[in-house]
This record gives structure tokens, sequence and C-alpha cells, in this order.
């Protein structure tokens, strides 16, 4: 974790923390907070849309029902208990470092960061599950509760919500969400702990804290597979999915791992500029007059050619004096 003197930056975020003395050189706008969180509470109410729309309805050939036969189970990680890792754990680090630090623009930062993952990675999973309309694999007891097919592979059951929920296997949700919400925590113990720099490598014990988000993600995505709620091509694309877009949304706001500051979010409009140290033989400058101040080297040839000029009328004045015809001459001058 960072030091409480970070808090005297400037981030992309927030207001200007740039300390005294310093200069400021524009660097990007400040972000639009309210519109910001419009932006994801829209992506929210999208999500829960479309929970409840209806999937596409693929046709399912006889060969293939052996794929949908696999026993109805209860998942081993259900919605309440996914939920609060997901958004619980994240959440409990991210304030555990704020009460550090004490920094509400890098906290800010943070948190646009990874709502706009979540509420991205909802909406792109559910509109592909809607679209795709894939069968999970305990669908067949979901369509045949009896067990007893018909010619027309018409579905008997009458548990409409088990039945659209059925035909939304791919690509898994848990699996994307849990991959980005834990993989967003480790991309963020990352950046913290300096693993990807000079400052921070080589360190067993970093490592290990920053690959645990991301070991707890897979084991959530291989338990799809375990309890029949998901083919392993479901689990494989909800990881990528998730994965890719909590990476995308943590560089929105932090800088590369390479980067020696990666731990802080990107600066606001301005980057502190050490001040300018006068040194003790600087020269003071001449006051501004109507004329310009002459050229250094200007004057220095001027003043070479004037004791050059006094040293000829001194030689000249001494030679004169030493001869009698010119002492008459220079005497009757």
């Amino acid at each position: 974790m960072t030091s409480k003197g970070m808090a005297g930056s400037a981030y992309a975020c927030g207001g200007p923390g740039t300390p005294t003395g310093q200069k400021k050189l524009p660097r990007a706008s400040e972000y639009n907070l309210p519109l910001e969180t419009i932006v994801r509470i829209a992506l929210t109410c999208i999500y829960i849309a479309l929970e409840f729309k209806a999937p596409f309805v693929r046709k399912i050939q006889p060969e293939e029902l052996w794929l949908y036969r696999n026993p109805r189970t209860e998942s081993y990680v259900p919605l309440t208990m996914l939920w609060p890792i997901v958004l619980g754990v994240p959440g409990l680090v991210f304030t555990l470092h704020y009460l550090k630090s004490r920094d509400r623009q890098e906290l800010r930062c943070t948190v646009l960061a990874f709502t706009l993952g979540l509420g991205l990675n909802g909406v792109l999973t559910n509109t592909i599950k809607i679209a795709v309309g894939r069968p999970r694999p305990d669908f067949f007891w979901r369509c045949f509760p009896d067990g007893v097919l018909n010619d027309q592979l018409h579905c008997t059951g009458t548990d409409v919500r088990a039945l659209m929920d059925g035909r939304k296997s791919f690509p898994s949700g848990h699996s994307s969400f849990a991959f980005v919400g834990l993989g967003f925590l480790s991309w963020y113990l990352i950046g913290k702990l300096h693993l990807m720099n000079v400052r921070g490598r080589g360190r067993s014990v970093r490592v290990i804290a920053s690959g645990l988000p991301l070991f707890a993600a897979t084991m959530i995505a291989i338990s799809r597979t375990c309890d029949y709620h998901h083919h392993w091509q479901d689990v494989t694309v909800g990881s990528v999915i998730g994965i890719c877009l909590s990476y995308l949304c943590y560089r929105q706001y932090y800088p590369a791992f390479s980067d020696r500051n990666c731990h802080l979010p990107y600066q606001h409009d301005s980057v502190p500029v050490p001040p300018i140290l006068h040194s003790p033989q600087r020269v003071k400058r001449p006051a501004q007059t109507g004329t310009p101040p002459a050229s250094p080297l200007i004057t220095n040839y001027e003043t070479r050619g004037a004791e050059g000029e006094r040293e000829d009328s001194d030689t000249e004045t001494r030679r004169l004096l030493s001869s009698p015809t010119e002492q008459k001459e220079a005497k009757w001058i």
C-alpha cells in the first residue's frame, strides 16, 4: 500500500492538490462526475431489464440431447454468495486503503473504474446470452421434468422461469462477474504493490497477495461446470470477457504497471513541476529601460578597444619624449 504522501497529488477524478511552490502544466480535463454516475445507473438498469428478456429458442437435435441430460443440482456458488464476494471483498480492500491514505480523489477513481467494469460486463454478458440461447447442461430435466420425451421435443415443464434461464448458458455470468470484480482487485493490488516494476519485483508475498483474487475467480468459474450449470465453453468465454473488461476499465484510470507511479491514478489537469532553484552565482539582470541592454560581447569588445587606444596613446607620448628633435617638435606643437 502507499503512504499518505500521495494525497498531495492531483488526480483525474478530483480537485487540485499541487504542492506549494510548484507550477502547473495543462494535462487533461476533469471528469464529469454527474455524467459518469448517470452512465453507470443506466448500465445497471439495462442489465436488470435484460434479466427478464426471453432468450432465442434454439432448435435441439435428438442426437445432441446427451449434452443437456446432466442432473439438476444446487449451485455451489449461489448468487447470495457470489455478490458478497464480487462486491464485498474488493470494496473492503478499497475501504481499508482509503482509511490508510485518506485520499478521496483516488477512492473516487477506483470506484468509477470498478463500477464501470461491472456495468459493462452485465450488459454484454446478458446480451450474448439472449442472442445465443444455448441450453444449459441440465436443460433436459428443466424441459422434461418427468423424463418423458415427445416426438416434437416440445417442453412439457411448466416452470417458465426455469425454462428461460435454462436457455441462457452461454456465456457464464458467474464466471464473467467473478473475473470482472476479482480480476479488477488483482490489477489494483498489482499496481499498489508495484509488482511489475523495479520498486516491487522479487517479493513472493506480493505475488501471492495479488494472485489470490484471480485464483478465487478461477475456482468460481470451475464450480459452474461441476454443478452442471454451464458447459466448459461457457465458462471459458465468460472468464475472458470479465478479465478483459476489468483490465480495460482499470487502465482508463490508472497507468501501466511498468510505470514507477502505477499506484496513483492519472493526474488531473496539472503536473507538478519542481521550482527553479536560484544559483548564488546568478548575475542580476539590468533593469528595463528605453534602450535595450548592450550585448556582453559588444561591451567587452568596446572595452578592449578603448584600452588598446589608451595603450597606443601612451606609447606615442613616450616615443616623442625620448628624441630631442621630436621633443622640440612636440614643444612647438
